[in-house]
């Protein structure tokens, strides 16, 4: 507000300097002198350079305004704002941010990409951590999507049927009066733009030019920043933010229930625990089978080892054999040391009787 009535008075006041200097060039024509005639072309010249005394002396016009004239001007103001809101073209930004469980990671993100291109809106950002290299695996991902303000409910209706949401939240920003206020600056400053462009065109010392220029790059550089506000207001209230927080699980989580009794919490305890044993016999046969390809390998290597040392061992064997069998035979020690002995030879003697030899005798 106050920096509007700052430019309003500089306004006023460049008028007023460039009136009387028409007024003084009508007089020196036709011959006249006065005083305030004679003082015009100074004040032209100083009506180039926006000083701070300007600024200054329109502050202090704008606080000496009687305390009735500004509650006229304040509900003037308020009535403005009021007319505004009540308008039918209101500015909303509205803002979505949900969280949602799926049981088909893959299936349920392709599905919302998909969607947020039919109902012409755009992925603005989409995150996706963790990994599903075995059945334990739990996948999350954060979407920021862009929809069109008209369409928001539909995408949060199809969202709402492929996923169990946990949390939802919505809300809806009003910058009605912040976008009308915006855009009634960049109005008062291309104004003071199409002014300065004309005083430039009336500037006839360099000083003056480089001051005017000097004031149309500040004018300019606020023009576009404050345009740069309205479309960024503009692409927020046409599409609405949604904050899509999406988790992979086994199971959705369950609403609150009653406290179980016993005998229902022993039987789901048992339930999941035959569950749990049946995806560890699953882990282990994939397990198994996914390191077939490497217990293969060991199994040749093995083999081929064992052929190896096999064949080198019966080689061994053989070249032990051939020397053996080569060699000659030793001699023995003990017959070379002790001679040959006779072989007595066996006399046939006729048996002896003893009863013959006792007869004999006896006779």
């Amino acid at each position: 507000m106050k920096k509007r009535t700052i430019t309003l008075a500089v306004f006023m006041l460049l008028c007023g300097i460039l009136t009387g200097c028409g007024s003084s060039s009508a007089s020196s024509d036709s011959g006249g002198y006065n005083a305030k005639e004679a003082a015009a072309p100074a004040m032209a010249a100083e009506s180039y350079a926006y000083s701070d005394d300007l600024y200054d002396y329109a502050a202090e016009e704008e606080a000496d305004i009687e305390p009735e004239e500004a509650r006229a001007a304040g509900d003037s103001e308020a009535a403005s704002d009021s007319e505004i809101l009540a308008s039918s073209n209101r500015k909303l930004i509205k803002t979505v941010s949900m969280s949602a469980e799926t049981r088909e990671f893959d299936k349920f993100i392709s599905n919302v990409t998909d969607k947020i291109d039919t109902l012409g809106g755009y992925a603005e950002s989409v995150d996706i951590s963790g990994n599903s290299y075995d059945s334990y695996s739990e996948r999350s991902a954060f979407i920021v999507a862009r929809i069109p303000a008209a369409k928001l409910s539909m995408f949060v209706s199809d969202v709402s049927e492929h996923s169990n949401i946990t949390s939802k939240n919505e809300s809806a920003e009003d910058v009605t009066l912040q976008y009308a206020d915006v855009e009634a600056h960049k109005d008062s400053l291309k104004i003071e733009q199409q002014r300065l462009n004309e005083l430039l065109e009336q500037a006839d010392t360099l000083e003056n030019i480089i001051e005017l220029e000097n004031r149309l790059t500040e004018v300019r550089y606020e023009i576009e920043s404050y345009e740069s506000r309205l479309r960024t207001m503009n692409n927020q209230v046409v599409y609405s933010t949604v904050n899509l927080n999406v988790r992979e699980v086994k199971e959705y989580t369950p609403e609150p229930v009653e406290e179980k009794t016993f005998g229902q919490r022993l039987s789901e305890e048992f339930l999941e625990s035959c569950e749990d044993a049946w995806e560890t016999i699953q882990d282990f046969i994939i397990g198994f089978i996914a390191f077939l390809p490497t217990l293969l390998v060991l199994l040749i290597i093995l083999f081929i080892v064992f052929i190896i040392v096999f064949v080198i061992i019966k080689a061994v064997i053989a070249v032990v054999k051939k020397v053996n069998k080569n060699k000659p035979p030793k001699a023995n020690a003990a017959s070379k040391k002790q001679p040959a002995r006779p072989t007595a030879t066996l006399v046939d003697t006729p048996p002896v009787n003893n009863t013959d030899n006792g007869e004999g005798d006896n006779k």
